[in-house]
């Protein structure tokens, strides 16, 4: 087995503990014999995605290849989209983000154990269902429209306040759903968001609108604690989406905090509820894709879920639990 690590050097708010999350890898290795292992830095974002197959092909035929992506929901897409396609490629996270929304499911306290590499090394990998989009592939979601260009906003945010101090660094990453809530009342006022018109195929069904935006979900997380489709889980051969309705806007607005809470009171009357394994989107304007929190702009989307298609380390050896009961 080969163990290649990929860090995002954005997800540390100082270089004293990128260091030091380097340094117990290599004072790890040094303890185990005839076991290989690698470090990449990146340098820029999909950066990962490119690397990850090109390493791979350096590599002994049948060798296992455990790709551990070190930072927070953005490396950990970067090294997905890297690692499909590629037999024998296993995928980990080592939660460094200010969010890391997927392994929020394993339960509660899991930084506790996705930062042990000691568990993390010897750990068994579960089957996940991978969200294609695409030529582009998700864990989590993929939302199109108004929540899109909200993730959008917050990310040029965070990234002029990353170009700040250590404490504009720091806040970066504190102040994750402040932003949020600030992006949401910026984007509200745009109107071809707000009155977008979709063309839909679900599953060989037409369901076309003029809607808020479609969120589709594999698993329940997003921005940190928020988690809009309970139920939603990545191996489980089936997709959860929920679409805003177009009428009714300030009713949609004052019931926001509910859908992303997952509320049920808030889903009968405003939003649309669908399970689906196949759908196409298109729209009379650019599409808005939030794909586990990277944003995309599309004429048009084909997506599909791919069921068991991921080998996940599961550092907890306890499974995906989701959001688990009320």
């Amino acid at each position: 087995m080969m163990h290649l690590f990929i860090l995002n050097p954005k997800s540390f708010w100082n270089m004293w503990k990128q260091t030091q999350v380097l340094n117990r890898i290599q004072s790890f290795f040094s303890t185990i014999e005839n076991s290989d292992y690698n470090i990449h830095i990146s340098r820029f974002p999909r950066d990962a995605t490119g690397f990850i197959p090109a390493f791979a092909k350096t590599l002994p035929k049948d060798t296992v290849l455990r790709v551990y992506a070190i930072g927070g929901d953005g490396i950990l897409f970067d090294c997905l989209n890297g690692i499909m396609g590629i037999e024998n490629a296993e995928l980990a996270s080592i939660p460094y983000g200010h969010t890391n929304d997927f392994i929020r499911g394993f339960g509660k306290n899991e930084d506790v154990f996705f930062k042990r590499l000691a568990l993390q090394y010897n750990a068994p990998t579960i089957l996940l269902d991978v969200i294609r989009c695409g030529s582009s592939y998700a864990l989590s979601h993929c939302i199109i429209g108004m929540e899109a260009e909200i993730v959008r906003s917050v990310e040029r945010i965070r990234e002029r306040m990353q170009k700040g101090n250590s404490l504009s660094l720091w806040l970066a990453r504190k102040l994750h759903m402040m932003l949020y809530y600030f992006s949401v009342f910026s984007v509200i006022t745009d109107n071809d968001l707000l009155l977008q018109q979709y063309e839909l195929d679900v599953d060989g069904e037409k369901v076309s609108g003029d809607y808020l935006g479609l969120h589709i979900y594999n698993s329940p997380f997003i921005n940190g604690n928020l988690h809009p489709v309970r139920s939603a889980l990545p191996n489980d051969g089936i997709l959860d989406m929920i679409i805003p309705n177009g009428k009714g806007r300030r009713q949609v607005f004052r019931m926001l905090p509910l859908f992303l809470s997952g509320s049920k009171r808030a889903t009968p009357k405003h939003f649309t509820y669908k399970q689906l394994r196949k759908m196409n989107v298109n729209s009379d304007k650019i599409l808005r894709v939030n794909l586990d929190g990277i944003v995309f702009f599309e004429t048009g989307i084909d997506l599909e879920l791919l069921p068991s298609a991921l080998r996940f380390v599961d550092a907890t050896r306890r499974g995906y639990k989701g959001v688990g009961d009320d």
